[in-house]
């Protein structure tokens, strides 16, 4: 018999107004947070998009829309403290229908996934039932 074990996913509130987008004070300082909401755009494409900050990336699996998601927030993290920007400070919020779809999400471990979120990164994510 197996359990349930909580997700993380359900650590992180869900509305654009509940705590703020991040809470950093100044680039390259602090811990950013980023909920990622993850549909399957056709068969064979995934799409993930973030909600802080509105990034669309694809691939042809879960895992790997994921993955290329974290290379894109590394590689503009990156950028960002190099030129001193707010990390990904470019990308204004999703629309709210990507907020409702989060909430109403079912939570992905990235750990199961394999995946490492970029230091100083919050990241969860959760796959939406329905695109928004």
């Amino acid at each position: 018999m197996q359990t349930a074990r909580w997700s993380r996913a359900y650590d992180c509130p869900w509305s654009p107004e509940a705590e703020g987008t991040t809470t950093t004070s100044s680039p390259g300082t602090g811990h950013q947070r980023l909920r990622f909401v993850v549909v399957q755009d056709t068969p064979g494409v995934w799409l993930v998009r973030g909600l802080e900050h509105d990034v669309v990336v694809e691939g042809r699996s879960i895992g790997t829309a994921v993955r290329e998601a974290i290379k894109f927030v590394r590689a503009h993290t990156a950028f960002d403290m190099r030129h001193d920007l707010m990390p990904l400070s470019a990308f204004p919020p999703a629309p709210p229908s990507y907020w409702q779809a989060y909430g109403a999400g079912t939570p992905l471990s990235l750990t199961q996934l394999g995946i490492t979120p970029p230091d100083d990164w919050e990241i969860c994510a959760v796959v939406a039932h329905r695109r928004p």
